[in-house]
């Protein structure tokens, strides 16, 4: 039976985990700056309890820009980044193709599905991962090809870190994505078994196909 992991629950509890962290590094610097929190609330035009709140994770409505200036008042420095993990709200076609090669290999392997890569503070996730004694084959399923090099180059860095065996790359079988692949072909088959038929074969026997491959749907 698949199992899933939500990765937006998983974000919510990452972040109640860096909510404290803040608050204990708000709390840090107001000591060693030697100030009162009633201080730090008359710079920011805030009560005393809201300053308190805050040093303690308690602060619910705490915006990016509160919190900035809160940083500034204590000689911190606010810096957020986002970057793409993959995963987040399937699109019906990806959720589609994912069901269409499940149902192509069969029973043979144990089935995760949105596997987090473990490592702490780290949220990408894997689409698929599959499981046979000491096989993990990775698979990223891609609806659309936009720049496959650096689709490629994240769907590799996450089977690495997730210590899969093999990567497997599912891409949905459009007109666009035919002829963006069959451009590289010379390139990929290089790194990468082509030969979809082989490869399905090989997965729903429960044997690794071999090589890493790209193949579609």
């Amino acid at each position: 039976m698949p199992t899933r992991t939500n990765p937006i629950d998983d974000a919510n509890r990452w972040w109640r985990r860096m909510e404290l962290d803040i608050g204990d590094q708000l709390r840090t610097a107001r000591h060693l700056l030697g100030v009162t929190q009633k201080q730090v609330a008359t710079a920011l035009g805030i009560s005393q309890s809201d300053v308190s709140r805050r040093e303690r994770a308690r602060a619910p409505r705490l915006t990016g820009q509160a919190l900035a200036g809160h940083a500034a008042a204590v000689g911190l420095k606010l810096s957020i980044k986002l970057w793409p993990v993959g995963g987040g709200v399937r699109d019906e076609a990806q959720a589609r193709y994912i069901a269409r090669f499940l149902s192509r290999i069969g029973a043979a392997w144990r089935v995760i599905l949105e596997a987090p890569i473990p490592k702490p503070g780290d949220l990408r996730a894997v689409d698929i991962l599959l499981i046979a004694g000491p096989v993990r084959t990775a698979v990223e399923v891609i609806t659309r090809l936009a720049d496959l090099q650096a689709q490629l180059r994240a769907a590799q860095l996450k089977a690495r870190d997730i210590g899969a065996t093999r990567l497997v790359i599912v891409v949905a079988g459009t007109h666009a994505n035919r002829d963006a692949l069959r451009a590289v072909r010379s390139t990929l088959v290089s790194s990468f078994e082509l030969d979809a038929r082989r490869v399905l074969t090989e997965l729903a026997a429960g044997r690794d196909p071999g090589r890493d491959a790209v193949i579609t749907l």
